[in-house]
C-alpha cells in the first residue's frame, strides 16, 4: 500500500470542512480556485526516523483515516518538529476535536476540491534523477544526495492557561491516554454506533466539573483521574477485563515512571 486511499483523503476532507485541524486556524486546505495549501499529515509517521513512528503499525494502519490529520504547511512542521509536545496521543484529540462538526457528505464543490488533494498528495512522490523524495511525509526522503534548506520556525503553543491541567505535559499526556483508552474500549463494544460514543467521555466530564477537559483545574487533576479510570472499569470491555483481574489501563504512577521516568511527587 503506497498511500491514503481516494475514499480515505476525501472523508478526511469532508470531515475537516476544508480547514486545518490546529485550534483556532482557519487556514484552508484547498483554496477555492483549486491550489492545494494544506496537507495530509500522518500522526504516527508513515517511515521510520518520522515523529511519532510506531514499528507495530502495519502499512494498512499508517495510511488509515484513524492514523491521518489535515494541517496546513506550517503548522504540519510546527507538530513535527515538537513530538515530544505534540504526542500522538495529542494530535489524536485534536482530529476528534476538530472532525467532531464535520459532515461525511460533500458538496459538488467540496467533491472537487477533494479530488485535486488527493490528486497532489499522489504527486508528493516526485523522482528526479537518483533522488525520490516524498514530500508529503518526514522521515521519507531517499537519495543518493538531497540538500533541503530550512530557516529556524518559532513553534506555537496550544497549552492552556497556567494552572490547569492541560498546562502540566505530564498531567495532559496522562488524561489523554485515560480519555484514548477509554476510546479503545467503546470501539470494542459493537453494541455502541456511531461517533456519539466517542464524544460522551467529553461531555461527561465537561458535566462534571464545568470545562473542557484541559481546561479543568490542575488542582482537580486527582478527581478528574478517578472520573476516568471510573468510567473506563464502568465500560462493557471495562467490567470484563476487571472481572478477569486484567488492567484495564496504567496508574498515574506507572505511566509517569514509564514515560517520564519520575514519580508522581517529582512531576509538580
Amino acid at each position: 500500500m503506497t498511500g491514503p486511499s481516494e475514499k480515505t483523503i476525501k472523508k478526511l476532507f469532508a470531515l475537516s470542512r476544508n480547514r486545518c485541524a490546529y485550534p483556532k486556524c482557519e487556514t484552508p486546505i484547498v483554496h477555492p480556485r483549486g491550489t492545494v495549501t494544506g496537507e495530509v499529515c500522518h500522526i504516527k509517521a508513515q517511515s521510520a526516523g518520522g515523529p511519532r513512528f510506531d514499528s507495530a503499525q502495519t502499512d494498512e494502519q499508517r495510511h488509515a483515516f484513524d492514523n491521518l490529520i489535515l494541517l496546513c504547511s506550517v503548522h504540519h512542521r510546527v507538530v513535527d518538529d515538537r513530538p515530544d509536545t505534540y504526542t500522538a496521543e495529542l494530535l489524536k484529540e485534536m482530529k476528534e476535536m476538530h472532525e467532531r462538526e464535520g459532515d461525511i457528505e460533500l458538496s459538488q464543490e467540496s467533491a472537487q476540491m477533494a479530488q485535486k488533494l488527493f490528486e497532489h498528495y499522489r504527486l508528493s512522490i516526485q523522482i528526479t534523477g537518483n533522488a525520490q523524495v516524498m514530500l508529503a511525509s518526514p522521515g521519507a526522503i531517499q537519495a543518493q544526495q538531497v540538500v533541503i534548506k530550512t530557516s529556524k520556525r518559532r513553534a506555537l503553543t496550544i497549552l492552556p492557561t497556567e494552572g490547569a491541567i492541560g498546562h502540566n505535559l505530564a498531567k495532559r499526556n496522562y488524561t489523554l491516554h485515560l480519555i484514548e483508552r477509554y476510546n479503545d474500549f467503546q470501539k470494542w463494544d459493537s453494541s455502541k454506533l456511531g461517533k456519539g460514543k466517542y464524544i460522551v467521555i467529553h461531555r461527561a466530564i465537561k458535566t462534571e466539573f464545568g470545562a473542557k477537559w484541559d481546561l479543568v483545574p490542575e488542582t482537580q487533576f486527582p478527581r478528574l483521574v478517578n472520573f476516568l479510570q471510573a468510567r473506563i472499569l464502568n465500560s462493557k470491555l471495562g467490567r470484563i477485563k476487571n472481572s478477569r483481574g486484567e488492567k484495564c489501563f496504567s496508574t498515574w504512577d506507572e505511566w509517569l515512571q514509564k514515560n517520564h521516568g519520575t514519580e508522581s511527587g517529582q512531576s509538580g
